[in-house]
């Protein structure tokens, strides 16, 4: 295994989705206000902006990791298996995964179809407003850590949940549909694909 690698990920309406991980249970709809899981197992990450950059680190470890750093305001765990063998990337909800920033070559690969031991941890959140939109090459102010070993699937955990943000995303879960990614009460959808579509014409 490799030592941490870094992406910058660009969020859409709030959200992005982990690949190529795959929830093994999809119990729960929302985790700690965290992560969003739908019906076919798809993990969504909850972010402070609506859009703009996300600053995202990644490690692949052989075994559980220590307890998490003081830092991280808002950490859960999940069981997931690998749906092809691919490097952990965080994309935009509407992106194809071409349009993402690619890992570098020292990005692990994970082994398709291995289950595996997930956790995030995310902060920063709360210093974004509820629609907030920051340049592609703004600073972030989200910041995100995923951390994943090999190991036997288990119930979803909520290690901590302390930001103000994902406080009000679970308390407000029910609005999430089955899908993970569609959620009511977000803005006019319109204004939303034009603002998405701007940030990925001035990334070009």
């Amino acid at each position: 295994m490799t030592d941490m690698y870094k992406q910058v990920a660009q969020t859409e309406n709030w959200r992005l989705d982990l690949l190529p991980l795959v929830a093994t249970d999809t119990s729960d709809t929302v985790l700690g206000g965290t992560v969003s899981i739908d019906d076919e197992g798809g993990i969504a990450l909850h972010t402070g902006a609506m859009y703009g950059p996300v600053d995202a680190a990644f490690e692949v470890l052989g075994s559980v990791p220590d307890g998490p750093a003081q830092e991280w305001e808002d950490v859960v765990e999940l069981s997931v298996r690998a749906a092809e063998a691919a490097p952990l990337i965080l994309i935009g909800i509407f992106s194809d995964g071409g349009e993402a920033d690619e890992p570098g070559t020292d990005a692990d690969m994970l082994e398709s179809g291995r289950d595996y031991r997930v956790r995030i941890h995310v902060r920063g959140r709360d210093k974004s407003g509820s629609d907030e939109l920051i340049e592609p090459d703004g600073t972030p102010n989200d910041h995100v850590l995923v951390q994943v070993w090999p190991s036997e699937p288990n119930k979803p955990t909520v290690t901590r949940m302390s930001s103000a943000k994902a406080g009000e995303d679970e308390r407000n879960s029910e609005t999430f549909s089955g899908s993970g990614y569609v959620t009511l009460g977000m803005g006019d959808p319109d204004r939303e694909d034009l603002i998405a579509q701007n940030l990925r014409d001035a990334g070009e």
